[in-house]
């Protein structure tokens, strides 16, 4: 009985900590467009490239959560979700050795 709680909580974890990190994601990529915007005064490439490291970072970390989420449902390994993170990661490394 202890492990099908711990699970259950872990899994209604998943399911917060996901669309929080979703949400962190898309606040780091809108915030400092709407500020470039208003201001008219562009950033350095190198915040640029750190602020979309950071949300990729946020989308990967809740697709982790996600694939987490699903193996606890179906007891399976979700490989599409897999797949995704696999190439998240490519063209986060990508972006950071460029």
């Amino acid at each position: 009985m202890r492990g099908y709680k711990s699970r259950l909580t872990l899994y209604q974890i998943a399911a917060k900590g996901r669309l929080i990190l979703y949400l962190a994601a898309a606040l780091v990529v809108f915030i400092p467009i709407l500020i470039v915007t208003f201001t008219d005064n562009p950033f350095n490439p190198i915040y640029s490239k750190v602020y979309i490291s950071s949300a990729l970072t946020f989308i990967i970390l809740g697709k982790v959560l996600t694939a987490y989420k699903k193996t606890i449902e179906n007891r399976t390994l979700p490989w599409a979700t897999i797949g995704t993170i696999t190439g998240f990661l490519i063209v986060l490394i990508w972006g950071v050795l460029r």
